[in-house]
């Protein structure tokens, strides 16, 4: 998994192949060595790449692009359920992210409105689906694609949606996080003017926590996981009357 990953983008980071593979960090660094023992790679700052690039040629990149790739089958079944709760007619908000990004390919055949802070799911949208789409103001930021306001606290003031899908770096059984201020803005706007939070997240989000708090994890009525979500985590959001859903 680590030289495909290589050979698809020449340069991958610890926390990716942790993601794609579900293995420990230690583990992957032990992988690491034993390829560059094997001469198949070299580590670098932040992670490794192929031992026939030069060090200088493969900066990190954290793109939008690059991290739709992981665990991408294990996104798409998020996806698939979460849009099995849209209704035709309904204003939904989608937050930008990679998980939820995938929910456009089975938005095709709605015909809803769609208010989103990502460039990359209204693009999309606009392109192969009946949705209408709505974009906040704001400017786009090129490696995650989302579009952010650095003057408004409240870039949704003047909609409301019935659902919120929303991704997330980090959940608890008392919270959930992210890591990006300007994000964390957006999402807490968001989660003001919607009747209904759906969270959307893989099993390497549950203990994971993130350097800001979104918000109580009881602001989530959902949680769309996978079947290796944490067990404990998941007992103690089940026994908060959160509806925890495993694909």
């Amino acid at each position: 998994m680590i030289l495909r990953l290589l050979e698809l983008h020449r340069f991958t980071s610890i926390h990716e192949v942790v993601e794609a593979t579900g293995a420990s960090e230690s583990t992957i660094r032990r992988d690491f060595v034993e390829l560059e023992q094997e001469q198949k790679l070299v580590r670098v700052r932040g992670g490794v790449q192929l031992v026939h690039e030069p060090v200088s040629v493969v900066p990190f990149d954290n793109s939008f692009d690059r991290r739709t790739s992981i665990n991408l089958e294990k996104k798409r079944r998020i996806a698939a359920r979460a849009c099995s709760y849209i209704q035709n007619g309904e204003t939904v908000f989608i937050d930008g992210g990679t998980t939820t990004f995938q929910m456009v390919e089975y938005l095709a055949n709605f015909s809803i409105q769609v208010v989103t802070n990502s460039f990359a799911i209204a693009r999309h949208l606009i392109s192969h689906s009946q949705c209408t789409v709505i974009l906040p103001e704001g400017h786009i930021h090129p490696d995650s694609q989302l579009i952010l306001s650095h003057v408004s606290d409240d870039p949704f003031a003047n909609y409301s949606a019935s659902k919120a899908f929303m991704g997330i770096e980090g959940i608890t059984e008392k919270a959930l996080t992210n890591n990006e201020t300007l994000v964390i803005q957006a999402e807490r706007a968001m989660i003001r003017h919607t009747h209904e939070l759906i969270v959307l997240a893989d099993e390497s989000k549950f203990g994971k926590v993130g350097s800001l708090t979104l918000g109580p994890v009881e602001r989530a009525s959902k949680i769309i996981t996978t079947r290796d979500a944490d067990a404990g985590i998941v007992a103690k959001l089940e026994a908060k009357a959160i509806e925890v859903v495993r694909v």
